[in-house]
């Protein structure tokens, strides 16, 4: 009777522990982990590398002012100069349904957000846009 009653306390413990271990794992996934923003680094002066060839970044803003392929974004008192490609892929995101649907320059207007994956040519110092985000 006594080992009976030792084996059910030690599946007892086993189990409480397992659950223990199951309840902590849960409570640290529900808080999650928190990730700080790193440091943007904005190297200007690497602009100048003749080394730098495809250098690729990424823009968001409301879209001030449109003049030929060109376009002028603001974001937070800031403006920034994009040339959007002729070969530029451009779509238009829903954010209700999330549905992404291929658009033209065309459809970009004054006062839409958008967010721009650019290239550098750092010999003449501008941003090519070759994938631009409609998010009207």
């Amino acid at each position: 009777m006594e080992e009976k009653t030792s084996f059910i306390l030690t599946i007892i413990l086993g189990l409480i522990i397992v659950g223990g271990v199951f309840g902590l794992g849960y409570f640290i996934g529900k808080r999650g982990v928190e990730v700080k923003p790193q440091t943007q680094v904005r190297p200007s002066s690497l602009l100048d590398s003749k080394m730098l060839y495809n250098w690729i970044t990424f823009a968001k803003g409301e879209v001030k002012e449109i003049s030929g392929r060109d376009l002028v974004l603001s974001s937070n008192g800031e403006t920034l100069k994009i040339s959007i490609s002729e070969k530029a892929v451009i779509q238009s995101l829903n954010l209700e349904t999330k549905e992404i649907k291929k658009a033209n320059f065309e459809d970009i207007k004054i006062g839409d957000r958008v967010e721009i994956q650019s290239t550098v040519k750092p010999e003449e110092k501008i941003l090519i846009g070759n994938l631009i985000t409609i998010i009207p």
